[in-house]
């Protein structure tokens, strides 16, 4: 059964075709890397004092519940909007599939609304999309920030 929720994932790549951005997909053991890679980086607090990485179901809610510094709303796109240029990778929030990508400007995920991750290849900074916006994201964090 394709949920409304489905459809719009669907979507994600048209989307990042049609803004120039440039993707391949990776296979499922390159995409767990990758997600091995964001909870290391961005949800270490969370894993520390929850014990366990994702919490209530979501990598995003280590932000929304402030375990993790991130900023959020207007100010999250903005600081999204102003990296530079850099390779990176965006996945959902099930790992139904993980695309490496190039080019810009960094894709602007809002009207998805699916929960979706933007991570810089290295990863410097994350974007997550959610599907509860505007009450809950986007997110921005830098590794810094962690």
């Amino acid at each position: 059964m394709v949920t409304g929720y489905t459809k719009r994932l669907m979507l994600l790549k048209p989307t990042l075709s049609s803004t120039g951005i440039q993707f391949t997909e990776l296979s499922p053991v390159d995409a767990q890397r990758v997600e091995e890679r964001w909870l290391q980086a961005f949800a270490a607090r969370v894993k520390r004092e929850k014990g366990t990485p994702i919490y209530m179901g979501f990598k995003w809610h280590g932000f929304s519940y402030g375990i993790e510094p991130a900023k959020s709303g207007e100010a999250a796109l903005s600081a999204y909007q102003s990296q530079w240029a850099a390779p990176f990778y965006v996945f959902d929030e099930k790992l139904n599939y993980c695309l490496k990508c190039e080019g810009q400007p960094f894709p602007e995920l809002s009207k998805l609304r699916v929960d979706l991750y933007v991570v810089h290849h290295n990863m410097k900074w994350t974007m997550v999309f959610t599907h509860e916006q505007p009450d809950h994201g986007p997110y921005f964090a830098t590794k810094k920030d962690v």
